[in-house]
């Protein structure tokens, strides 16, 4: 009696405990071997050391990387093949049938993060993702009205100035009030709504959305999300801000489309195509709620993070800065249209993206049968597979070996030449800022639109460096964007 209670109680969770440890510190047995593994406290790094992304890229994946093109990762409490290079993510985006979208709502159902993004027109698969799409990207795609846009980048101006007044010696911290920006931006031009976050701080979708990031982007919850199953106060409380920010955003939108839609839906947004999909029965509660969602969340947040990163460089490289003010001054007379066809204006933004892409790393693809990448990487069916986009961006290889280097004239000195450089380097995957495939970011266009006309806006009414005492770092993990930044702002 004694020697089984002993091994119940000490020898049957000791087993346990040996298992789950093996489960976590190695890899599955039929994960590829001719690869190599980064270890698996690599994602814990942040929860124990001071560091950024940038650091850790080099002191951990940049070899590794380089020399095989991918390796085995763990990340988000399983393993997962991480690829860099441009040929083998050809073949992943070219093979989606096989290499399936697989977002949160699957791959962690019970964390809190798949009940904030939901299943959407980026995560989703097959008939699900067709309907979604043909619902949301005419209003994503269509020709945006800029006047909005404009008007809100002269709003930021004033409170970047304003904040600079009050802010003395200091610099300004710039993340709020690009998140005000960019949520305004998502409301009016893609929701058809308004916030109101530029005239107010107080704004509840801008207070609900720096309480919610909050909870979200703790990096152990993102490594171990198999913790949001236990009782946790913080993550149930995280859970009820979710549920409260989707429940208030879906009202809001509900609330500004009581007027009549035209039959044809000609050139309206996006948020109006999603209230008649609704209203018509073509879409559920639950779908509308989550396509909302993510037109918010990522509409907002990645052009919010390519702001920083802009304004971050363009403080650093002061010479940049007035080359655009010099071009932007020399059209002024033609509007926004004439903004929006500057070659280097475009090629700034594209060399942002290259070197800090928002979203540095994705994991969100499973393999639905057991396959070989590249000729010789043997994956087993129901294998995530990701990408990280920074290494790709700065892939040598592909870029040249100034790839480390902000070099906006890489691009090309003309339109033509910056878009043929864009769509050589989308095809062949050397830049997959806005990811690759049929499943490229439908996006796109509102974010180089607004990229371009807010900066346009900003080089003409201020002048901007980086704050001296601000601390050269990137995010530990998670998004990628300059880690608090602060700059010095003058009105011209």
């Amino acid at each position: 009696m004694l020697s089984t209670s002993l091994f119940v109680c000490f020898v049957v969770p000791a087993g346990l405990a040996v298992l789950a440890a093996v489960t976590f510190l190695l890899p599955p047995r039929n994960f590829p071997k001719n690869i190599p593994t980064i270890p698996f406290w690599y994602t814990l790094l942040p929860l124990f050391r001071d560091c950024d992304q940038e650091t850790l890229y080099r002191e951990y994946l940049e070899e590794p990387l380089k020399k095989y093109g991918a390796v085995n990762i763990f990340f988000a409490s399983r393993w997962n093949v991480l690829v860099q290079r441009p040929e083998l993510l050809q073949e992943v985006f070219k093979n989606e049938d096989l290499y399936a979208k697989s977002g949160n709502q699957k791959k962690i159902p019970y964390s809190v993060i798949a009940d904030y993004t939901g299943d959407n027109v980026i995560s989703a698969h097959g008939a699900d993702w067709r309907l979604y799409r043909s619902v949301v990207a005419p209003g994503l795609q269509r020709d945006f009205d800029t006047e909005p846009v404009v008007r809100n980048a002269n709003l930021l101006a004033s409170l970047f100035a304003e904040q600079q007044k009050k802010s003395a010696r200091a610099g300004v911290l710039v993340l709020p009030l690009l998140q005000r920006l960019s949520l305004e931006n998502v409301a009016q031009s893609l929701l058809g709504t308004h916030f109101g976050t530029l005239e107010s701080p107080q704004a509840p979708m801008h207070q609900m959305q720096m309480t919610v990031k909050r909870e979200i982007f703790k990096p152990l919850f993102l490594n171990f999300p198999f913790l949001d199953r236990f009782p946790i106060p913080s993550r149930q409380r995280a859970r009820q801000l979710v549920d409260e920010f989707a429940s208030q955003l879906c009202t809001k939108v509900l609330e500004s489309h009581q007027h009549a839609h035209d039959e044809k839906m000609a050139n309206a947004s996006a948020g109006c195509h999603l209230v008649q999909a609704y209203k018509s029965g073509l879409l559920t509660e639950q779908q509308f709620r989550h396509n909302v969602s993510i037109i918010l969340i990522a509409g907002h947040e990645n052009p919010q993070l390519l702001f920083q990163s802009l304004l971050f460089l363009l403080g650093q490289h002061e010479k940049v800065q007035r080359r655009i003010r010099e071009e932007v001054a020399a059209v002024r007379e033609g509007g926004a249209s004439a903004i929006l066809n500057i070659p280097y204006l475009m090629a700034v933004v594209y060399e942002t993206l290259r070197m800090y892409p928002p979203i540095s790393q994705l994991i969100n693809r499973c393999t639905t049968a057991p396959t070989v990448l590249g000729g010789n990487i043997a994956l087993p069916a129901g294998a995530y597979v990701g990408y990280n986009g920074y290494s790709t961006g700065h892939d040598k290889a592909f870029w040249g070996e100034d790839a480390d280097e902000f070099k906006p004239e890489r691009w090309g000195a003309t339109m033509e030449e910056i878009n043929t450089t864009f769509r050589t380097a989308n095809r062949k995957c050397g830049f997959i800022a806005f990811h690759g495939g049929k499943r490229a970011c439908l996006g796109q266009k509102f974010a180089m639109l607004e990229a371009r006309l807010t900066v346009a806006v900003l080089v003409e009414r201020l002048t901007w460096r980086l704050d001296p005492t601000w601390r050269k770092r990137m995010t530990p993990a998670g998004p990628l964007s300059p880690m608090l930044l602060r700059l010095f702002f003058e009105e011209r």
